[in-house]
């Protein structure tokens, strides 16, 4: 999907709307970031209302170019599924009212440039392929661990988007299993109830609600991934398990990819990959036991290079192969 990026001054806009923060950015045709802004995706009060701070945003960021360096096109990642062809957000299940949204075109009228639309995950993993830890792999997932888990599948160096426009939903792989957690898409346990970050916290304040023992005194509004990887640095039982457990439950469904896809790498993001080193071990022993394609000491499973700022990348990446 691919094609060389040649440097020169040519920029873009790239966003990239998360569950969690919306984040844009000035960008080079070789990823490299000029310019910088987030902010809460929960600042929008409405979806109407979203969409104007995006706007806003976006437009901020245009008149920070200046003429000279004026932006050629917005390359858009946007979560949950949709239809890249049309420009339309089908669905975005950790963002409420946001369905069937001509989100590409909208933004085109607003900003007076044309506008591409990819998967928010699949532009990570654009990134990471190819400025970040999956460089030199032509086979390989890269997993964000975020408000949801997302996939962006590359294979032979292409991305792979399927006949559906919305492959790799690794999130949504359905676990095994008695207690199986209601996920935002509606349905019963789909890998990201256990692995998200969202679905790690909730797990955490439902067992510190039911007594289990933990080294955590605080406000439990206040307890998140980042202070789970904290108190698990420190031996909190209560961290080190659900980390343990959601390892366990990506190693279960990376193994089946593997498997089936015969990959070299997988490479792990989003907010989540802070607990990389807890969840690491437990994933390792999974995959190591049910991987039959290759050993474990043949592929490799790393921690995302380029953090929050992968799609950022990804986006320079997209809007050059569609010729801008």
């Amino acid at each position: 999907m691919l094609a060389n990026i040649q440097g020169n001054d040519d920029t873009f806009l790239a966003l990239d709307i998360g569950g969690t923060y919306v984040k844009s950015g000035l960008i080079t045709r070789r990823g490299e970031i000029l310019s910088f802004h987030s902010f809460p995706t929960s600042e929008g009060q409405s979806p109407t209302h979203l969409l104007e701070l995006i706007i806003g945003r976006l437009k901020d960021l245009r008149s920070e170019a200046g003429s000279k360096r004026a932006p050629k096109a917005l390359g858009i990642g946007a979560p949950g599924w949709i239809k890249p062809k049309e420009g339309v957000l089908a669905l975005a299940p950790n963002i409420p009212g946001w369905k069937d949204l001509p989100i590409t075109r909208l933004m085109s009228q607003a900003l007076k440039i044309p506008a591409v639309l990819e998967n928010d995950a699949n532009l990570y993993g654009l990134g990471e392929w190819l400025a970040g830890a999956g460089r030199g792999h032509e086979n390989l997932i890269v997993l964000t661990l975020g408000t949801g888990v997302g996939g962006g599948l590359i294979l032979e160096g292409r991305l792979w988007s399927g006949s559906f426009a919305s492959a790799a939903e690794i999130g949504h792989i359905p676990l095994g299993g008695e207690r199986q957690r209601l996920c935002g898409c509606g349905r019963l346990g789909c890998l990201e109830t256990v692995a998200s970050t969202n679905g790690m916290r909730k797990i955490a304040i439902e067992r510190v609600r039911d007594g289990e023992p933990t080294r955590y005194r605080g406000d439990l509004d206040l307890l998140d991934t980042s202070v789970m990887v904290e108190l698990a640095q420190e031996g909190d039982p209560l961290s080190t398990r659900i980390f343990a457990e959601a390892g366990e439950a990506i190693g279960w469904v990376l193994a089946g990819v593997f498997n089936l896809l015969g990959l070299e790498a997988a490479v792990i993001g989003g907010g989540g990959a802070g607990a990389f080193d807890f969840i690491l071990p437990s994933l390792k022993k999974v995959l190591s036991h049910h991987m039959v394609t290759a050993t474990f000491d043949e592929i490799r499973v790393v921690k995302g290079a380029l953090g929050g700022n992968a799609p950022l990348v990804g986006a320079a990446a997209l809007l050059n192969n569609h010729g801008f």
